[in-house]
């Protein structure tokens, strides 16, 4: 198995290096430039990011606001028909029902349309920033000579996305993010 293996990666490097072009063997012989980024850190430190989130947050808790009076009718209605429902009429008692199961449907209706709102207002606040962050990635990596910057964002549980192991010393976050903060203030 250890042989098909060996044999299997060394056929794969045989083909990729018959691919490299002259055009890529020069490109080849140049210094590697490395960088990594982490656009959570960017963009939880990032001024203009958290303005955005606190607008988005203030729409949430307005639609939360307006939620928890039409949740807490429901549940008024639902204590109602709980204790009442034996000593009305069964016509009382369905009538109070539909009632109940309508105002129910119009709840998830109304809470839809509000996270809906809430993920439309994000959208809206944030997208000019990634566009942003992008083009101050690019310009960065282009005046600084970097071949390559990587994502290296935490989840979880220390782990980290795509990217096993890079030493601190290649993080461009604090750059970008104050380069991004410059940027959205004009």
């Amino acid at each position: 198995m250890k042989k098909m293996m060996r044999a299997g990666v060394l056929a794969m490097l045989l083909s990729c290096s018959l691919l490299v072009g002259p055009g890529m063997a020069e490109a080849a012989d140049k210094a590697v430039k490395v960088a990594t980024i982490s656009i959570q850190d960017v963009l939880e430190k990032s001024k203009g990011s958290l303005e955005a989130r606190k607008k988005v947050e203030a729409e949430l808790t307005k639609q939360r606001e307006s939620l928890q009076k039409e949740q807490q009718k429901l549940e008024g209605m639902r204590e109602e028909i709980e204790k009442k429902s034996s000593v009305w009429s069964e016509q009382v008692r369905q009538e109070k029902i539909r009632d109940f199961q309508r105002l129910e449907r119009e709840f998830a209706t109304k809470s839809e349309d509000a996270q809906f709102a809430v993920q439309q207002l994000e959208k809206q606040q944030m997208e000019p920033i990634l566009k942003e962050l992008n083009e101050v990635i690019a310009q960065i990596g282009k005046r600084d000579g970097y071949t390559l910057i990587l994502e290296n964002t935490m989840k979880g549980l220390r782990t980290k996305t795509g990217l096993l192991f890079a030493d601190e010393a290649l993080d461009i976050s604090a750059t970008v993010q104050q380069e991004l903060d410059k940027r959205l203030k004009k």
